[in-house]
């Protein structure tokens, strides 16, 4: 496990969804209101991630680049739990997750554009003499696309009506249904497809499933942080882990996606302004970060599929 005293996260953002605050006994249960259910919880959840989406778009006092990432990082998190109540009737239920997935890809653009100018930037801070030049050449020019695709946005008001949408679709949920049954299968589907991403790193390092497993460790991540009972597959420790883990694997992740943009785009960085010096120090952080995360997944990722179901057994009596 990593210490408190760790890895740093980088603490702009929580992953932790909007309502599932630990307790204050530091068990990270997710704490129930007096006399709900957890239907009624992930209902109030999933409803809290949509409307404080939505209120980010309307605040001034949040910058346009965090605004944004905090209705991505909030739809993700929507998206987790649409997923598990897939089966639970309501309107809209074939295209619920799709519906969040597609709001999100309206602001994508922009997001991937501050990315790529968050990861130069962070090369930039490690490069040292002509490779030093040349990062700082490429957070240039990354900045410039940056402010060319903010200004490129969608109207807000749309983004904000397709939210409208998808809160309604949330509030049309039943205020009873088996919710323990669904998120522990949810949870153990998830778990058994991490463990199977992380074994096949064990075998050969690929970047697809470097990407697959991070959205299985998000995905664990989010509905761990939604278990209202104490079980040794969801403690504390294990969603501080995960959420590390998934930091581990972003940065990663977005680091092959900038050193993917500049081996495709040669007018980006050209050989002559040092391009292969830049993407030399990008493959060896990404190295860096991947030995990292195989090493966490050993910790996070080493129990059988039947032994974490059966960890959750009690979880699948709560309504």
């Amino acid at each position: 496990m990593i210490a408190a005293g760790g890895r740093a996260r980088r603490g702009r953002y929580d992953d932790t969804p909007l309502e599932a605050a630990p307790d204050g006994e530091g068990r990270g249960v997710f704490v129930l209101l007096p006399g709900e259910t957890l239907s009624g919880g992930l209902k109030r959840v999933l409803l809290g991630e949509i409307v404080t989406a939505r209120q980010a778009l309307d605040d001034p006092s949040i910058d346009p680049e965090e605004a944004i990432h905090r209705v991505r990082r909030r739809l993700k998190r929507a998206r987790s739990l649409f997923a598990v109540l897939a089966e639970v009737p309501g309107s809209n239920r074939e295209q619920r997750v799709i519906q969040a997935r597609d709001v999100a890809r309206l602001l994508a653009v922009a997001r991937d554009a501050d990315v790529l100018v968050r990861e130069a930037q962070s090369i930039l801070g490690r490069a040292e003499g002509a490779a030093a030049a040349a990062a700082e050449l490429l957070v240039e020019r990354l900045e410039a696309e940056r402010t060319r695709a903010h200004r490129e946005l969608p109207p807000l008001d749309q983004v904000a009506g397709r939210l409208r949408a998808c809160e309604a679709d949330a509030r049309s949920l039943p205020d009873r249904f088996e919710a323990g049954r669904a998120l522990a299968e949810a949870l153990v589907a998830t778990y058994r497809r991490g463990r199977r991403d992380w074994r096949e790193l064990a075998d050969g390092i690929s970047a697809e499933t470097l990407h697959d497993w991070r959205k299985r460790v998000k995905r664990r991540r989010h509905l761990s942080a939604l278990v209202p009972i104490e079980t040794p597959v969801t403690t504390r420790a294990i969603q501080r882990d995960l959420g590390d883990l998934g930091e581990i694997l972003g940065d990663e992740h977005d680091l092959a996606v900038l050193e993917a943009r500049l081996r495709r785009d040669g007018a980006l960085l050209r050989p002559r302004e040092g391009r292969e010096a830049v993407c030399d120090l990008i493959a060896r952080r990404r190295r860096k970060l991947t030995r990292k995360a195989l090493e966490l997944g050993d910790e996070l990722f080493d129990l059988r599929g039947r032994d974490v179901s059966a960890a959750l057994e009690g979880l699948r009596e709560l309504c």
